[in-house]
């Protein structure tokens, strides 16, 4: 009898041990699918990287560069970072950012004002206005300089 407790004992042990026991549950993120309007958003917006040399007349500043992309796509955005800020609706996580979702940043230096702004691309990578000397590059999310900086992302694509 003892010896047919400890084997069920050993055998119930080995099975929690091996993860046997259950099913553990995921939480699963739900995909919405990529709108048109954001796909056409990112290919106007990649128009701007040095290399496509088309004839585009550069931007002010990084908010110049986004208003301009999304009227160019038939939405009318303000002029400011600030005020775009304030627009959309608030992406709760940055794991649900998507194309096209505007991603607001603390200016050079490190603060909870907003500063700057750029369109989200894919994959950790976003595409914006980085300065006048350097113009309009992508650059990833996850780069210390820009992780440090960032605030939130809105969605305004309907």
């Amino acid at each position: 009898m003892e010896r047919a407790r400890r084997a069920a004992l050993l055998v119930l042990g080995a099975a929690l041990l091996s993860g046997c026991a259950g099913p553990t549950l995921k939480r699963r993120t739900v995909q919405r699918p990529i709108p048109p309007l954001a796909k056409a958003i990112i290919r106007t917006a990649k128009t701007f990287l040095p290399e496509e040399e088309q004839n585009r007349k550069s931007p002010k500043d990084c908010s110049d560069f986004v208003s301009t992309v999304f009227a160019e796509n038939g939405i009318k955005l303000p002029r400011t970072s600030p005020e775009m800020s304030r627009l959309g609706s608030a992406i709760a996580s940055s794991k649900d950012i998507q194309m096209g979702d505007l991603l607001f940043f603390s200016g050079e230096v490190i603060s909870h004002t907003v500063g700057h702004v750029a369109i989200y691309v894919n994959n950790g990578i976003f595409i914006h206005f980085s300065k006048p000397e350097v113009g309009v590059r992508m650059e990833s999310l996850y780069s210390d300089y820009y992780r440090k900086r960032y605030l939130k992302a809105k969605r305004v694509i309907p």
